[in-house]
């Protein structure tokens, strides 16, 4: 069955996402980041989200609850996680999550790894090519 031109550049567009997904899980486990990918993405929403719960994460990211939570209590474990308590305005929401200071630290560095390799892999793009392809990412993760 032919494809018409755009369901073949939506086809390509869906394995460079894939493609781009694997690259990254395998350059974190292969330069020892101090975060996985999931991790790294648990952090960054906890840190963009002052007052996230549990179930905000779940909501975000469509997962199960109890997997959330088996992720988070790593994180605590590892003192990169901390529950503040209930929040009084939101009754049965569960804990207040925030990141500690080694949270911080450690997202901060796992971020500058992944950004100089970002950096390396666009170094040969000109200003305009890393502008558009930038807002190209943005809009495709923030559609209107």
């Amino acid at each position: 069955m032919a494809h018409s031109p755009r369901e073949a550049d939506i086809r390509q567009a869906y394995e460079q996402i894939q493609e781009l997904s694997r690259r990254i899980n395998d350059r974190s486990r292969r330069l020892g980041e101090p975060l996985s990918f999931v991790e790294h993405s648990l952090l960054r929403f906890i840190a963009n989200t002052p007052g996230a719960r549990a179930t905000d994460i779940a909501s975000a990211f469509s997962l199960n609850r109890s997997t959330v939570s088996r992720q988070l209590a790593g994180l605590v474990s590892m003192g990169l996680v901390t529950e503040l308590g209930h929040d009084a305005g939101a009754p049965g929401r569960g804990r207040v999550l925030a990141l500690t200071g080694e949270g911080e630290a450690k997202l901060a560095q796992a971020a500058a790894a992944q950004q100089e390799s970002l950096r390396g892999r666009l170094s040969s793009w000109s200003d305009a090519q890393v502008h558009d392809f930038a807002t190209a990412l943005a809009r495709y993760n923030h559609p209107e």
